[in-house]
């Protein structure tokens, strides 16, 4: 989950305005809407752990609460970056769409050789090859709707 839908899932189920949520995480309301921001946006600012783990333990949002399984239980503040190798590692096709349609195919397919890292040896070619063919059809079909006409 992006740290944006996380924030926007603590004020919902908070009745939090962002004033409200802002000070609740010990931050300036103008740091909180840079937060909340999209990441292609010049003055999007990243979360803290803190914050992150904040969001966590009060409100119960975690990164992986749009995924399966909760990929990030025993670090509710996991980075990116490690929750992209988790997924890769349990090679669940849902969690693979979700996780490359928040943090873009490109990212998601560069760290596939790091998650092939982390398994044993005698899996790592299985996974590899049914990583590659996941990613495949995923791009296929992320190809296809990027160039679907609108249905009026």
């Amino acid at each position: 989950m992006k740290q944006q839908n996380a924030l926007r899932q603590a004020m919902r189920q908070s009745g939090q305005t962002r004033i409200q949520m802002a000070a609740a995480l010990g931050v300036s309301r103008r740091a909180l809407d840079k937060w909340l921001l999209p990441e292609t946006s010049q003055d999007f600012r990243r979360m803290p752990e803190t914050a992150l783990r904040l969001l966590a333990n009060q409100y119960g949002v975690r990164k992986s609460a749009d995924l399966s399984m909760p990929y990030d239980w025993s670090n509710p503040a996991m980075n990116d970056e490690a929750l992209i190798l988790s997924v890769l590692r349990r090679a669940n096709f849902p969690d693979l769409v979700r996780v490359c349609a928040d943090f873009g195919m490109n990212k998601v397919k560069s760290r596939v050789d790091a998650a092939l890292a982390l398994v044993p040896e005698a899996e790592r070619n299985l996974l590899g090859r049914i990583l590659l063919r996941m990613l495949r059809s995923i791009e296929i079909v992320f190809e296809e709707f990027k160039h679907a006409r609108p249905v009026t």
